[in-house]
Protein backbone atom coordinates (compact mmCIF):
# COMPACT_ATOMS: atom_id res chain seq x y z
CA UNK A 1 0.00 0.00 0.00
CA UNK A 2 1.81 3.30 -1.33
CA UNK A 3 1.53 5.81 1.82
CA UNK A 4 0.49 9.47 0.45
CA UNK A 5 2.07 11.02 3.34
CA UNK A 6 5.61 9.78 2.64
CA UNK A 7 5.49 10.86 -1.28
CA UNK A 8 4.07 14.09 -0.30
CA UNK A 9 7.47 14.15 1.68
CA UNK A 10 9.29 12.30 -1.35
CA UNK A 11 8.10 15.60 -3.20
CA UNK A 12 9.06 18.15 -0.30
CA UNK A 13 12.47 16.23 -0.35
CA UNK A 14 13.27 17.06 -4.21
CA UNK A 15 11.78 20.06 -4.12
CA UNK A 16 14.28 21.07 -1.40
CA UNK A 17 17.11 19.61 -3.41
CA UNK A 18 16.08 21.67 -6.65
CA UNK A 19 16.06 24.68 -4.95
CA UNK A 20 18.84 24.31 -3.63
CA UNK A 21 21.19 23.82 -6.65
CA UNK A 22 19.03 26.45 -8.12
CA UNK A 23 20.58 29.02 -5.73
CA UNK A 24 23.98 27.46 -6.19
CA UNK A 25 23.37 28.02 -10.31
CA UNK A 26 21.60 31.86 -9.54
CA UNK A 27 24.98 32.52 -7.50
CA UNK A 28 27.17 31.41 -10.43
CA UNK A 29 25.24 33.42 -12.89
CA UNK A 30 25.60 36.35 -10.47
CA UNK A 31 29.09 36.45 -10.26
CA UNK A 32 29.89 35.44 -14.08
CA UNK A 33 28.23 38.71 -14.87
CA UNK A 34 30.60 40.35 -12.71
CA UNK A 35 27.73 41.47 -10.14
CA UNK A 36 27.79 40.98 -6.08
CA UNK A 37 24.26 40.96 -5.18
CA UNK A 38 23.01 38.19 -2.75
CA UNK A 39 20.63 35.40 -4.51
CA UNK A 40 17.06 35.97 -3.97
CA UNK A 41 17.06 32.13 -2.91
CA UNK A 42 18.49 32.74 0.30
CA UNK A 43 17.38 31.94 3.68
CA UNK A 44 16.12 28.87 4.54
CA UNK A 45 16.61 27.43 1.33
CA UNK A 46 20.72 28.02 1.73
CA UNK A 47 20.26 24.36 3.54
CA UNK A 48 18.14 23.23 0.83
CA UNK A 49 20.62 20.34 0.72
CA UNK A 50 18.56 18.64 3.72
CA UNK A 51 16.09 17.17 1.30
CA UNK A 52 18.75 14.65 0.75
CA UNK A 53 18.70 13.91 4.43
CA UNK A 54 15.57 13.29 4.30
CA UNK A 55 15.22 10.96 1.20
CA UNK A 56 18.05 8.89 3.24
CA UNK A 57 15.58 8.65 6.20
CA UNK A 58 12.43 8.28 3.81
CA UNK A 59 14.44 4.89 2.33
CA UNK A 60 14.98 3.70 5.55
CA UNK A 61 11.30 3.98 6.67
CA UNK A 62 9.91 2.46 3.45
CA UNK A 63 12.38 -0.51 3.74
CA UNK A 64 10.89 -2.04 6.74
CA UNK A 65 7.47 -0.82 5.50
CA UNK A 66 7.45 -2.55 2.29
CA UNK A 67 8.69 -6.06 4.12
CA UNK A 68 6.22 -6.04 7.05
CA UNK A 69 4.62 -9.27 6.87
CA UNK A 70 7.20 -10.52 4.04
CA UNK A 71 8.77 -13.97 4.66
CA UNK A 72 12.53 -13.73 5.34
CA UNK A 73 14.89 -15.82 3.66
CA UNK A 74 17.14 -16.06 0.39
CA UNK A 75 13.97 -16.29 -1.92
CA UNK A 76 12.73 -13.15 -0.61
CA UNK A 77 15.77 -11.36 0.08
CA UNK A 78 16.84 -12.11 -3.32
CA UNK A 79 13.40 -10.61 -5.08
CA UNK A 80 13.66 -7.40 -2.64
CA UNK A 81 17.35 -6.77 -3.88
CA UNK A 82 15.68 -7.34 -7.98
CA UNK A 83 12.91 -4.97 -6.97
CA UNK A 84 15.36 -1.80 -5.61
CA UNK A 85 17.89 -2.67 -7.95
CA UNK A 86 15.46 -2.67 -11.56
CA UNK A 87 13.88 0.72 -9.82
CA UNK A 88 17.09 2.62 -9.39
CA UNK A 89 19.54 1.53 -11.85
CA UNK A 90 17.54 1.92 -15.72
CA UNK A 91 16.75 5.09 -15.10
CA UNK A 92 20.00 5.75 -13.61
CA UNK A 93 21.75 4.56 -16.48
CA UNK A 94 19.70 6.81 -18.99
CA UNK A 95 20.72 10.03 -17.22
CA UNK A 96 24.27 8.53 -16.70
CA UNK A 97 24.67 7.84 -20.02
CA UNK A 98 23.41 11.18 -21.67
CA UNK A 99 25.96 12.95 -19.03
CA UNK A 100 29.11 10.26 -20.47
CA UNK A 101 28.33 11.25 -23.95
CA UNK A 102 27.55 15.01 -22.96
CA UNK A 103 31.43 15.04 -21.36
CA UNK A 104 32.98 13.17 -24.28
CA UNK A 105 30.64 15.52 -26.89
CA UNK A 106 31.88 18.52 -25.29
CA UNK A 107 35.62 17.47 -23.87
CA UNK A 108 36.69 14.90 -25.04
CA UNK A 109 38.64 12.19 -23.53
CA UNK A 110 40.08 14.66 -21.10
CA UNK A 111 36.98 15.44 -19.63
CA UNK A 112 36.74 12.48 -17.64
CA UNK A 113 39.87 13.17 -16.61
CA UNK A 114 38.87 16.62 -15.25
CA UNK A 115 35.87 14.40 -13.46
CA UNK A 116 37.45 11.67 -12.10
CA UNK A 117 39.94 13.69 -10.00
CA UNK A 118 42.77 11.49 -11.71
CA UNK A 119 41.22 7.82 -11.81
CA UNK A 120 41.35 5.83 -15.30
CA UNK A 121 38.43 6.91 -17.39
CA UNK A 122 37.44 3.32 -17.91
CA UNK A 123 37.53 2.91 -14.23
CA UNK A 124 35.52 6.10 -13.21
CA UNK A 125 32.96 5.00 -15.88
CA UNK A 126 32.66 1.53 -14.81
CA UNK A 127 31.97 2.74 -10.98
CA UNK A 128 29.98 5.11 -11.95
CA UNK A 129 27.45 3.41 -13.86
CA UNK A 130 27.77 0.73 -11.40
CA UNK A 131 27.32 3.12 -8.22
CA UNK A 132 29.75 2.44 -6.75
CA UNK A 133 32.43 4.11 -4.42
CA UNK A 134 35.21 6.02 -5.77
CA UNK A 135 37.37 9.30 -4.52
CA UNK A 136 35.22 11.69 -7.19
CA UNK A 137 31.53 11.90 -7.83
CA UNK A 138 29.73 9.73 -10.66
CA UNK A 139 29.81 11.09 -13.71
CA UNK A 140 26.45 12.63 -13.25
CA UNK A 141 27.15 14.57 -9.78
CA UNK A 142 24.14 13.68 -7.80
CA UNK A 143 24.87 10.32 -8.00
CA UNK A 144 26.91 10.32 -5.29
CA UNK A 145 23.54 9.68 -3.04
CA UNK A 146 22.62 6.55 -4.99
CA UNK A 147 25.95 4.86 -4.09
CA UNK A 148 24.35 5.46 -0.86
CA UNK A 149 21.47 3.71 -1.24
CA UNK A 150 22.37 0.45 -3.05
CA UNK A 151 24.44 0.25 -0.25
CA UNK A 152 21.28 0.24 1.61
CA UNK A 153 19.50 -1.69 0.10
CA UNK A 154 22.29 -4.61 -0.68
CA UNK A 155 22.64 -4.23 3.73
CA UNK A 156 18.81 -4.65 4.42
CA UNK A 157 18.91 -7.62 1.61
CA UNK A 158 21.71 -9.51 4.08
CA UNK A 159 19.51 -9.13 7.22
CA UNK A 160 16.58 -10.06 5.35
CA UNK A 161 18.46 -13.50 5.74
CA UNK A 162 17.67 -13.57 8.94
CA UNK A 163 14.40 -13.71 11.10
CA UNK A 164 11.83 -10.85 10.91
CA UNK A 165 11.88 -11.13 14.70
CA UNK A 166 15.67 -10.01 15.23
CA UNK A 167 15.79 -6.78 12.90
CA UNK A 168 15.29 -4.41 15.41
CA UNK A 169 18.51 -5.76 17.45
CA UNK A 170 20.08 -5.84 13.95
CA UNK A 171 19.57 -2.32 12.98
CA UNK A 172 20.73 -1.29 16.44
CA UNK A 173 24.09 -3.50 16.14
CA UNK A 174 24.56 -1.22 12.57
CA UNK A 175 23.84 1.83 13.98
CA UNK A 176 26.64 1.16 16.71
CA UNK A 177 29.12 -0.23 14.24
CA UNK A 178 28.66 3.37 12.72
CA UNK A 179 29.22 5.11 15.78
CA UNK A 180 32.08 2.80 16.82
CA UNK A 181 33.79 3.68 12.84
CA UNK A 182 33.63 7.44 14.31
CA UNK A 183 35.28 6.35 17.40
CA UNK A 184 38.22 5.06 15.41
CA UNK A 185 38.33 8.03 13.41
CA UNK A 186 36.67 6.24 10.15
CA UNK A 187 34.41 8.94 10.08
CA UNK A 188 34.99 10.93 6.88
CA UNK A 189 33.00 13.84 4.88
CA UNK A 190 32.66 12.03 1.51
CA UNK A 191 31.99 8.29 1.35
CA UNK A 192 35.40 7.72 -1.66
CA UNK A 193 36.27 4.08 -0.42
CA UNK A 194 34.18 0.97 0.49
CA UNK A 195 35.52 1.30 4.61
CA UNK A 196 34.19 4.64 4.21
CA UNK A 197 30.83 3.83 2.89
CA UNK A 198 30.42 1.28 5.71
CA UNK A 199 31.14 3.76 8.07
CA UNK A 200 29.73 6.57 6.95
CA UNK A 201 27.99 8.93 9.30
CA UNK A 202 24.69 9.64 7.05
CA UNK A 203 24.04 6.27 7.18
CA UNK A 204 22.60 6.51 10.64
CA UNK A 205 19.63 8.28 8.82
CA UNK A 206 18.58 5.61 6.83
CA UNK A 207 19.03 3.78 10.53
CA UNK A 208 16.75 6.38 12.38
CA UNK A 209 13.99 5.62 9.00
CA UNK A 210 14.28 1.98 9.51
CA UNK A 211 13.45 2.60 13.25
CA UNK A 212 10.69 5.10 12.61
CA UNK A 213 9.18 1.92 9.99
CA UNK A 214 9.37 -0.69 13.09
CA UNK A 215 7.56 1.60 15.28
CA UNK A 216 5.15 2.38 12.62
CA UNK A 217 4.51 -1.43 11.81
CA UNK A 218 4.44 -2.46 15.36
CA UNK A 219 1.21 -0.33 16.25
CA UNK A 220 3.32 1.85 18.23
CA UNK A 221 1.77 5.38 17.51
CA UNK A 222 1.50 8.12 20.08
CA UNK A 223 0.25 11.40 19.81
CA UNK A 224 0.71 11.57 16.12
CA UNK A 225 -0.70 14.76 15.00
CA UNK A 226 1.34 16.56 18.08
CA UNK A 227 4.05 15.12 16.88
CA UNK A 228 3.88 16.00 13.14
CA UNK A 229 3.46 19.60 14.19
CA UNK A 230 6.69 19.77 16.77
CA UNK A 231 8.81 17.74 13.88
CA UNK A 232 7.48 20.37 11.70
CA UNK A 233 8.53 23.51 13.54
CA UNK A 234 11.62 21.70 14.27
CA UNK A 235 12.75 21.28 10.41
CA UNK A 236 12.14 24.47 10.18
CA UNK A 237 14.20 25.53 12.51
CA UNK A 238 17.16 23.53 11.39
CA UNK A 239 16.55 24.77 7.71
CA UNK A 240 16.54 28.60 9.16
CA UNK A 241 19.18 28.15 11.67
CA UNK A 242 22.20 26.00 10.01
CA UNK A 243 24.71 28.42 9.01
CA UNK A 244 28.18 27.60 7.40
CA UNK A 245 29.22 23.96 6.77
CA UNK A 246 31.75 22.55 8.86
CA UNK A 247 33.61 19.41 8.50
CA UNK A 248 31.44 18.57 11.55
CA UNK A 249 28.18 19.67 9.59
CA UNK A 250 28.99 17.56 6.63
CA UNK A 251 29.27 13.94 9.16
CA UNK A 252 27.20 13.77 12.33
CA UNK A 253 25.92 17.17 12.41
CA UNK A 254 23.86 16.51 9.20
CA UNK A 255 22.39 13.36 11.10
CA UNK A 256 21.50 15.82 14.32
CA UNK A 257 20.29 19.11 12.62
CA UNK A 258 18.39 17.45 9.37
CA UNK A 259 18.05 13.95 10.16
CA UNK A 260 16.04 13.53 13.98
CA UNK A 261 13.55 15.75 13.00
CA UNK A 262 12.71 14.06 9.61
CA UNK A 263 12.75 10.58 11.18
CA UNK A 264 9.79 12.36 13.93
CA UNK A 265 8.11 13.99 10.86
CA UNK A 266 8.01 10.93 8.90
CA UNK A 267 7.21 8.88 12.06
CA UNK A 268 4.29 11.25 12.76
CA UNK A 269 3.11 11.49 9.26
CA UNK A 270 2.68 8.01 8.85
CA UNK A 271 1.40 7.33 12.00
CA UNK A 272 -1.57 9.82 11.00
CA UNK A 273 -1.70 7.70 8.09
CA UNK A 274 -2.24 4.78 9.50
CA UNK A 275 -5.06 6.19 11.95
CA UNK A 276 -6.86 7.43 8.85
CA UNK A 277 -6.14 11.25 9.96
CA UNK A 278 -4.07 13.30 7.26
CA UNK A 279 -5.76 16.17 7.43
CA UNK A 280 -3.56 16.83 10.23
CA UNK A 281 -1.14 17.85 7.38
CA UNK A 282 -3.01 20.68 6.86
CA UNK A 283 -1.90 22.56 9.89
CA UNK A 284 1.54 21.34 9.66
CA UNK A 285 2.11 22.27 6.04
CA UNK A 286 0.48 25.95 7.24
CA UNK A 287 3.22 26.16 10.10
CA UNK A 288 6.03 25.14 7.72
CA UNK A 289 5.57 27.38 5.08
CA UNK A 290 5.03 30.26 7.54
CA UNK A 291 7.94 30.04 9.50
CA UNK A 292 9.93 29.96 6.51
CA UNK A 293 8.40 32.45 4.32
CA UNK A 294 8.54 35.01 7.06
CA UNK A 295 12.68 33.93 7.65
CA UNK A 296 13.09 34.16 3.80
CA UNK A 297 12.11 37.93 4.05
CA UNK A 298 15.00 38.73 6.18
CA UNK A 299 17.36 37.97 3.09
CA UNK A 300 19.94 36.06 5.16
CA UNK A 301 22.26 33.36 4.20
CA UNK A 302 24.42 31.40 5.90
CA UNK A 303 27.40 33.36 6.35
CA UNK A 304 24.97 36.02 8.11
CA UNK A 305 26.04 36.75 11.98
CA UNK A 306 24.48 34.29 14.10
CA UNK A 307 22.93 36.68 16.21
CA UNK A 308 20.59 37.25 13.47
CA UNK A 309 19.91 34.44 12.26
CA UNK A 310 18.86 33.06 15.73
CA UNK A 311 16.55 35.64 16.18
CA UNK A 312 14.96 35.39 12.94
CA UNK A 313 14.51 32.03 13.19
CA UNK A 314 12.71 32.63 16.74
CA UNK A 315 10.63 34.67 15.25
CA UNK A 316 9.86 32.79 12.45
CA UNK A 317 9.47 29.28 14.17
CA UNK A 318 6.70 31.77 16.71
CA UNK A 319 4.47 32.76 13.82
CA UNK A 320 4.85 29.19 12.25
CA UNK A 321 3.34 28.00 15.28
CA UNK A 322 0.68 30.53 15.30
CA UNK A 323 -0.36 29.30 11.87
CA UNK A 324 -0.38 26.03 13.02
CA UNK A 325 -3.35 26.99 16.11
CA UNK A 326 -5.47 29.36 13.75
CA UNK A 327 -5.44 26.43 11.28
CA UNK A 328 -6.64 24.04 14.17
CA UNK A 329 -8.79 26.32 15.61
CA UNK A 330 -10.79 27.28 12.27
CA UNK A 331 -11.03 23.94 11.54
CA UNK A 332 -12.60 23.22 15.20
CA UNK A 333 -14.77 26.24 14.72
CA UNK A 334 -16.03 24.68 11.64
CA UNK A 335 -16.39 21.11 12.93
CA UNK A 336 -18.55 22.36 15.09
CA UNK A 337 -20.67 25.19 13.74
CA UNK A 338 -20.62 24.44 9.79
CA UNK A 339 -19.92 20.90 9.47
CA UNK A 340 -21.08 21.17 5.83
CA UNK A 341 -18.71 24.09 4.79
CA UNK A 342 -15.55 22.33 5.98
CA UNK A 343 -16.60 19.36 3.89
CA UNK A 344 -17.06 21.95 0.56
CA UNK A 345 -13.07 22.18 1.47
CA UNK A 346 -12.36 18.48 1.17
CA UNK A 347 -11.84 18.77 -2.28
CA UNK A 348 -9.93 21.43 -2.74
CA UNK A 349 -7.33 20.14 -0.15
CA UNK A 350 -7.26 16.40 -1.87
CA UNK A 351 -6.18 18.16 -5.28
CA UNK A 352 -3.41 19.61 -3.59
CA UNK A 353 -2.47 16.22 -2.08
CA UNK A 354 -3.10 14.90 -5.66
CA UNK A 355 -0.11 17.17 -6.58
CA UNK A 356 1.61 16.02 -3.67
CA UNK A 357 1.56 13.24 -4.43
CA UNK A 358 2.26 13.38 -7.95
CA UNK A 359 5.30 15.34 -7.59
CA UNK A 360 6.65 12.51 -4.63
CA UNK A 361 5.66 10.16 -7.85
CA UNK A 362 8.26 11.99 -9.97
CA UNK A 363 10.66 13.03 -7.49
CA UNK A 364 13.45 10.27 -8.30
CA UNK A 365 13.08 11.22 -11.66
CA UNK A 366 13.48 15.01 -11.13
CA UNK A 367 15.90 14.51 -8.24
CA UNK A 368 18.25 13.00 -11.18
CA UNK A 369 17.31 15.28 -14.40
CA UNK A 370 17.13 18.43 -12.50
CA UNK A 371 20.90 19.75 -12.77
CA UNK A 372 21.14 18.38 -16.64
CA UNK A 373 18.26 20.91 -17.15
CA UNK A 374 18.86 23.74 -15.31
CA UNK A 375 22.41 23.98 -16.53
CA UNK A 376 21.34 24.37 -19.66
CA UNK A 377 18.74 27.39 -18.84
CA UNK A 378 21.67 29.13 -17.45
CA UNK A 379 23.41 29.08 -20.08
CA UNK A 380 20.17 30.55 -22.03
CA UNK A 381 20.16 33.40 -19.85
CA UNK A 382 23.60 33.59 -20.25
CA UNK A 383 23.11 33.95 -24.11
CA UNK A 384 20.11 36.08 -23.69
CA UNK A 385 21.52 37.97 -21.01
CA UNK A 386 24.11 39.72 -23.20
CA UNK A 387 21.08 41.19 -25.34
CA UNK A 388 20.94 45.12 -23.67
CA UNK A 389 17.24 44.86 -24.17
CA UNK A 390 16.87 41.90 -22.40
CA UNK A 391 19.06 42.64 -19.74
CA UNK A 392 16.09 43.20 -17.21
CA UNK A 393 14.72 40.08 -17.60
CA UNK A 394 18.01 37.31 -18.39
CA UNK A 395 21.05 38.87 -16.68
CA UNK A 396 21.59 37.65 -13.32
CA UNK A 397 23.15 40.25 -11.22
CA UNK A 398 20.72 42.94 -13.17
CA UNK A 399 19.56 45.98 -11.10
CA UNK A 400 16.12 44.68 -9.62
CA UNK A 401 14.59 41.61 -8.63
CA UNK A 402 12.91 40.47 -12.42
CA UNK A 403 16.07 38.77 -13.51
CA UNK A 404 16.22 36.69 -10.29
CA UNK A 405 12.22 35.87 -10.14
CA UNK A 406 12.22 34.44 -14.19
CA UNK A 407 15.43 32.41 -13.88
CA UNK A 408 14.05 30.56 -10.37
CA UNK A 409 10.52 30.09 -12.32
CA UNK A 410 12.21 28.84 -15.86
CA UNK A 411 14.19 26.31 -13.50
CA UNK A 412 11.63 25.02 -11.49
CA UNK A 413 9.03 25.06 -14.39
CA UNK A 414 11.45 23.37 -16.38
CA UNK A 415 12.50 20.92 -14.38
CA UNK A 416 8.91 19.94 -13.07
CA UNK A 417 7.86 19.65 -16.80
CA UNK A 418 11.13 17.18 -17.72
CA UNK A 419 10.64 15.22 -14.76
CA UNK A 420 6.93 14.90 -15.32
CA UNK A 421 7.75 13.65 -19.18
CA UNK A 422 10.81 11.44 -17.78
CA UNK A 423 8.69 9.74 -15.37
CA UNK A 424 5.56 9.09 -17.42
CA UNK A 425 7.38 7.60 -21.26
CA UNK A 426 11.05 6.37 -19.15
CA UNK A 427 10.87 5.71 -15.13
CA UNK A 428 7.07 4.47 -15.20
CA UNK A 429 7.52 2.23 -18.17
CA UNK A 430 10.76 0.59 -16.84
CA UNK A 431 9.14 0.01 -13.36
CA UNK A 432 6.18 -1.81 -15.40
CA UNK A 433 8.64 -4.09 -17.54
CA UNK A 434 10.87 -5.08 -14.60
CA UNK A 435 8.02 -5.64 -12.19
CA UNK A 436 6.48 -8.18 -15.28
CA UNK A 437 9.76 -9.73 -15.15
CA UNK A 438 10.16 -10.03 -11.18
CA UNK A 439 6.60 -11.76 -10.98
CA UNK A 440 8.05 -14.40 -13.84
CA UNK A 441 11.50 -14.74 -11.75
CA UNK A 442 10.07 -15.61 -8.38
CA UNK A 443 6.72 -16.46 -8.90
CA UNK A 444 5.07 -14.50 -6.23
CA UNK A 445 2.60 -11.82 -5.48
CA UNK A 446 3.59 -8.67 -7.06
CA UNK A 447 4.85 -6.32 -3.20
CA UNK A 448 3.99 -2.65 -4.00
CA UNK A 449 7.80 -1.44 -3.92
CA UNK A 450 8.26 2.39 -4.32
CA UNK A 451 11.41 4.36 -5.08
CA UNK A 452 13.12 5.59 -1.67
Amino acid sequence: MKLRSIQVLRGLAALLVVLFHIRSLEGLGIAGNGATEQTLTGGALTNGYAGVDLFFVISGFIMVYVTDGMRHGVKPAADFLFARATRIFPVWWAFAGFMTVYIFAAHGTEGFGMASQGVPAVSYLVRSFLLQPQPAFPVLGVGWTLVHEMYFYIAFTLLMLLPRKWLPALIGVWGLTIIAGTLVGYAVPYAGTYRDLIFYPMTMEFILGAAAGLAVTSGLVWRAGVVTLGASLWLAVALCYQGMETEFTLKWGRVLWFGLPCAVLIYGVASLEARGRIAWLIPAAAGLLAALGVYQMFGLHEASPDALRRDATLLSTIVGGIAMLIVLWFGWLLGQGAPALLLRTQPFFEGILRRMVRLGDWSFSLYLIHMIVMSAMRRIFDLLGKIDALAPVFRLGHEGPLDNVAFIVACLASSLVTAALTYRFLERPAIRFFSKMREQIFYQKRDLLEPA
